[in-house]
């Protein structure tokens, strides 16, 4: 991967920190929908990770070209019930306080939400954060 710059999405980096971290996921992959779908051909238990936002977080400085930024990032977890507990600490251990470059704050929970059960499987969204500047 190349090199991570001040500001830049982190999304294929959470990507490859999961991947590497939860031992139970079978997929992890870049979300491709933005509400729980019946459609899903993945293995399973999957995580699909994106950006959700990112927002200024006051105004720019005038004296050099540099803003304070928040980048917040959603991670679909689509497990079974019977994994869906364990699944979600292999994924809060991965990325709670994990710095993804120098430039970027230590990751940071926001909030975790039930959004879907469909049969056995559920569906839980997770939002975490991090800090940056665009320059």
């Amino acid at each position: 991967m190349s090199e991570i710059a001040s500001g830049d999405d982190l999304t294929l980096e959470v990507i490859e920190r999961l991947r590497a971290e939860c031992t139970l996921l079978q997929s992890v992959n870049e979300a491709w929908f933005a509400e729980p779908i019946d459609d899903l051909s993945e293995e399973l238990p999957a995580a699909f990770v994106y950006i959700e936002n990112d927002a200024a977080e006051g105004a720019a400085e005038t004296l050099r070209p540099v803003q304070a930024v928040k980048q917040v990032y959603g991670i679909w977890i689509v497990s079974p019930r019977d994994q869906f507990r364990e699944l979600r600490q292999q994924v809060r251990r991965a990325l709670f306080g994990h710095d993804f470059s120098p430039y970027h704050d230590p990751m940071e929970y926001q909030s975790g939400q039930q959004a879907d059960v469909k049969g056995r499987y559920v569906w839980w969204l997770e939002m975490w954060s991090t800090d940056t500047h665009i320059r």
